[in-house]
């Protein structure tokens, strides 16, 4: 079971760090202009529960692409694996762009990436 939960805390990481694909020079003016985005507990819970179901969609279109050899089939499968995933993020609740507000915000606060371990700790 501990391996489990280190797993699913890994592929957390992992996918926060790929979560929101902005520009670092533009992602610099954002944080100048933007103050820090105040994440609820509901909000959060929505968002952990998106991002382990995310990162079963990647495990699972991860291992179908390693066999494929063609390149349609293979953007077909990025194609269908993109709309499972913000499908995901919309049956946690959520909307793709509070997602990625989310995950930025979660990047940039260590209490707040803290509080995510801890209900993903709890969750499994």
């Amino acid at each position: 079971m501990k391996i489990r939960n280190a797993f699913m805390l890994a592929i957390a990481a992992a996918a926060l760090m790929l979560a929101a694909p902005i520009a670092a020079q533009d992602y610099q003016m954002e944080q100048q202009q933007q103050p820090q985005t105040e994440v609820s507990d509901q909000q959060l819970q929505q968002f952990a529960h998106a991002q382990i179901q995310i990162s079963e969609i990647q495990q699972d279109f991860s291992a179908r692409l390693q066999g494929v050899e063609d390149a349609e089939e293979a953007h077909e499968l990025q194609v269908k694996a993109n709309e499972e995933m913000t499908d995901a993020v919309e049956e946690a609740g959520l909307d793709v762009q509070s997602f990625n507000e989310i995950a930025m915000a979660i990047q940039n606060d260590p209490e707040l990436q803290q509080r995510l371990t801890a209900m993903l700790h709890d969750q499994n």
